[in-house]
């Protein structure tokens, strides 16, 4: 067995961001996903824009072509592998290719995980990872053919951290960072053209929680619901998150992380790890 190791230095990867190119977004009626693809059809990029919301993707639509933009919709429920399947074969339809892939639908999933229903664990999971998973298996063929593609992973600053009340929501978060960078690194190692970065953004003034009962039993988990409304109600303008997606993907960069102010909170986390130091409680009413 040969003792070389892999090539590890980041091959020198096409630029995606470039008009006429393609992308297509998950979660794209609104919110973050809306707000990237704004940002992309102004570097002059072509949009297919799904979600489970058809009024909302009518009214994007409508919008967006008013506008001068290349658009086309396309409602997708994530969680079905062949819809996910059918979306990018409408992508090629439409535009001839994929170059950007934004898995961005998730959910807040609000419930107590340990006394209700299992229902809720397949919910979040289904829909904030396997959704995910769908997405890069149904478009990684079609970007290897092409030699050029980056891939956008949805997580959140819950999948670099803990906090009490939201258990399926945080595993979902921390799987979907684990498996970004796996994805990354078997690029690395491959010399693979294409390209994968993680979102984890803090709080977002978006819709997230608004499909999400307003109370739940769990005291604990009806606190954390009410501290998270109210985060999302004063957090940075989803704008701000695309801005910072579009310049990620330019800079072939893999970590988006969108509040200044938080990243300090995972390198803590692994100096208690590196020390056998238990968890501590977040401030989350701060």
């Amino acid at each position: 067995m040969s003792d070389q190791q892999p090539d590890t230095v980041a091959p020198a990867r096409p630029p995606v961001v470039v008009a006429g190119n393609v992308a297509v977004i998950t979660g794209g009626a609104s919110g973050i996903g809306l707000a990237v693809a704004e940002a992309l059809i102004g570097e002059g990029m072509s949009v297919l824009l799904a979600d489970i919301d058809a009024p909302k993707l009518r009214d994007v639509e409508a919008r967006l072509t008013e506008d001068g933009a290349s658009v086309a919709t396309m409602i997708c429920n994530t969680t079905a592998e062949p819809e996910v399947n059918a979306l990018i074969e409408y992508a090629l339809e439409q535009f001839g290719g994929v170059h950007i892939m934004f898995n961005n639908a998730g959910i807040g999933g609000v419930g107590d995980a340990w006394e209700d229903s299992m229902d809720l664990w397949h919910r979040v999971v289904d829909v904030n990872l396997l959704g995910v998973v769908h997405g890069i298996r149904a478009v990684l063929p079609v970007m290897q053919q092409q030699g050029a593609g980056h891939i956008v992973n949805t997580a959140s600053m819950a999948g670099l951290g803990a906090v009490p009340g939201i258990a399926p929501y945080i595993a979902t978060k921390h799987a979907v960072v684990g498996l970004s960078e796996s994805l990354f690194l078997e690029q690395l190692a491959t010399g693979s053209p294409l390209g994968t970065s993680v979102l984890c953004p803090g709080f977002v003034k978006t819709d997230l929680m608004d499909k999400e009962p307003d109370a739940v039993d769990a005291p604990l988990a009806q606190f954390t619901n009410e501290v998270l409304r109210a985060g999302i109600e004063y957090g940075i303008p989803a704008g701000d998150v695309a801005d910072q997606v579009v310049a990620a993907i330019k800079a072939d960069r893999f970590w988006i992380l969108t509040h200044e102010d938080m990243r300090q909170g995972p390198a803590e986390r692994m100096q208690r790890a590196a020390t056998g130091t238990n968890p501590t409680l977040p401030e989350l009413g701060s």
